[in-house]
């Protein structure tokens, strides 16, 4: 995958999120799980909040989030919200 800047900056935050346990590079190495590589419930829930906040979405956790599992997948998700 090569990363655009939405990517890029998804990588990042998921960085703040973990507390740095995952880095912007192994965000964006995908097939990789954000989950497998160590982002944690609390994690996942910093960075649910911070992409709301940065893009002014709200995300549905109450179907599938399984576009939480990759930096691609979320950024392929915020685009179909006009992101």
């Amino acid at each position: 995958m090569t990363a655009t800047t939405l990517e890029t900056d998804l990588a990042g935050l998921v960085a703040q999120a973990s507390e740095g346990a995952v880095t912007p590079a192994q965000a964006l190495a995908e097939p990789h799980s954000l989950g497998l590589l160590g982002l944690t419930s609390l994690g996942f829930l910093r960075l649910i909040h911070a992409v709301e906040r940065r893009y002014g979405v709200a995300l549905d956790l109450d179907d599938d989030v399984s576009y939480l599992d990759t930096i691609g997948s979320l950024a392929a998700h915020l685009r179909e919200r006009g992101v």
